[in-house]
């Protein structure tokens, strides 16, 4: 047994069914008119040292006419001229006449759905959105129905964006490409479906010429689908006795939410499927497939054979070993800054804040020198060091951020309890302080990971390069192999993300959870 909604009130079922019925009326009335405009030169001719009216410009103008009738069966066909005046310098004056004869046409959706187009399938399948949408909202009571309703209402929104991308890959990638010579393929099945929608099949052998020296556009028509659309969804709601305000408002946030991963995650889509791809895929410019032709899965085997998990590795310990150096020095002294009363306090509070301004970049030299000395040079434990070491003043100051924002009366409890100085350190204020800590081992691994100037300075050996240096090496002058280089990114990015997905628990640990006793 269906369960049943409760009844809309009459008012609202009323007042939804008007909208619906404006809704499906004004979807086939612009359905009706022209929704795409095509403007094509047909014939086009230039008369240098021509003037208007003399008679050379009557001669050209004659044999422009008579090129003028054997297109008198297309669509809209009218002569243009433009006309270039240009001064010598002698101060005599010449003319160039452009004549043009332009076919201009105004398809509407009945004529690109019946067409063969692939875009016409679109809008066909959009109209029936339309009908299935209203019949179930009219005629159903259940919220089986109901959702059927607004599922196929949303769908006409998605629908009208999506007849304009693919009408204008069709056009510009499709046809376009395969005109420009910029790929081979078989056309003629799409020729003949844009003979018949835009010449009336009257262009013939010609129709590719044409379609060279054609353009385009979309009416206002098109876009006025979503308004209609709009009004469907709207309709529809009230006729199933939902708020129209909260509902609407809470369907653009989850639009609002969803676009917003898009656009986050897109980068990540592109890397993995250029991850993927051939290097003749990799080279096209047109990006004509969304998705590899053929999968190539050995670009991963190929980059492991050149040695990119040997970069990972490197980078996995320099990260890790310059957060643990940060944290392990950065932990004593911001409780220092916290806790503790001396001499030289702010002075060196401010020492610590003047070396953030300090770049790396800036003092390169120096710091080769220090490491050749050191004899840490071309190794990753000299790199640990530096990284550290520029990444310190920031752990400090957040640290010692958390530590004053946690109450002294804490550590004093735990020293009546029985702890001494270091004991209320490691077991209360730790603890306690674990969401900064990790915001700030974050930081210094992300920080870390990601360096490149100092590494590619420092290190000569290929086997000790970190993988934000490794990678360079499928970048060449003469050519750059994406898809070793967007695949060895992708494996870069897994560290990372692993690491986020183990301690972002630890980022909503409350600051004193567990921090009273009894």
């Amino acid at each position: 047994m269906k369960k049943q909604i409760p009844e809309a009130a009459p008012k609202n079922r009323k007042t939804g069914l008007i909208l619906v019925l404006t809704a499906l009326a004004l979807t086939i009335m612009l359905f009706s008119m022209p929704i795409f405009r095509t403007d094509t030169v047909l014939f086009s001719k230039k008369s240098a040292n021509t003037f208007v009216g003399d008679e050379k410009y009557q001669s050209v103008r004659a044999e422009v006419e008579q090129a003028a009738a054997q297109y008198a069966g297309f669509n809209k066909t009218e002569v243009r001229e433009d006309v270039t005046l240009r001064t010598k310098s002698d101060g005599s004056q010449s003319s160039m006449v452009t004549f043009s004869v332009t076919s201009q046409g105004w398809n509407n959706a009945w004529q690109i759905i019946t067409s063969g187009l692939p875009s016409g399938s679109i809008l066909a399948i959009l109209l029936v959105c339309v009908l299935i949408s209203f019949l179930a909202g009219f005629l159903g009571r259940s919220r089986i129905s109901g959702g059927v309703a607004v599922a196929f209402a949303l769908c006409t929104l998605l629908l009208v964006p999506a007849f304009a991308m693919l009408n204008t890959r069709i056009f510009s990638r499709s046809i376009g490409t395969v005109l420009s010579g910029a790929r081979e393929a078989d056309i003629s099945a799409l020729l003949a479906s844009a003979d018949r929608l835009l010449y009336g099949e009257k262009a013939g052998e010609d129709v590719a010429k044409l379609l060279g020296g054609m353009t385009y556009n979309y009416t206002f028509a098109l876009w006025g689908l979503l308004p209609a659309g709009m009004l469907l969804l709207c309709g529809v709601l009230l006729m199933q006795n939902a708020r129209l305000g909260s509902t609407l408002a809470r369907g653009a946030l989850y639009c609002f939410v969803i676009a917003l991963c898009i656009v986050i995650l897109y980068p990540y889509y592109v890397m993995f499927i250029t991850g993927l791809r051939s290097i003749a895929e990799t080279n096209d410019m047109y990006f004509l497939h969304m998705l590899p032709v053929k999968w190539v899965w050995s670009n991963f085997y190929d980059i492991v054979q050149r040695g990119v998990l040997r970069y990972l590795g490197n980078s996995l310990l320099l990260s890790s070993g310059a957060t643990l150096i940060g944290l392990v020095c950065g932990i004593p002294a911001a409780y220092a800054m916290a806790r503790m009363r001396f001499r030289g306090k702010k002075a060196f509070l401010g020492f610590v804040i003047m070396s953030q301004m300090f770049s790396p970049v800036v003092l390169l030299v120096g710091i080769a020198r220090l490491m050749s000395a050191l004899k840490l040079n071309d190794t990753v434990a000299g790199l640990m060091l530096i990284n550290a070491a520029f990444n310190q003043a920031f752990a400090i100051w957040l640290l010692r951020g958390t530590f004053v924002s946690i109450s002294s009366e804490m550590e004093q409890a735990a020293c009546i309890d029985g702890c001494n100085v270091f004991g209320a350190l490691t077991r209360v204020l730790l603890p306690m302080a674990a969401p900064g800590i990790v915001t700030t081992l974050i930081f210094v691994f992300i920080n870390a990971w990601n360096e490149y100037t100092i590494s590619t300075v420092l290190i000569s050996t290929s086997s000790r390069r970190p993988i934000t240096v490794g990678i360079t090496q499928f970048s060449s002058f003469n050519m750059i192999e994406w898809q070793y280089l967007f695949a060895s990114a992708l494996l870069a990015t897994i560290p990372v993300v692993i690491l986020f997905l183990c301690i972002e628990k630890h980022l909503v640990t409350g600051l004193t959870s567990g921090g009273v006793k009894g």
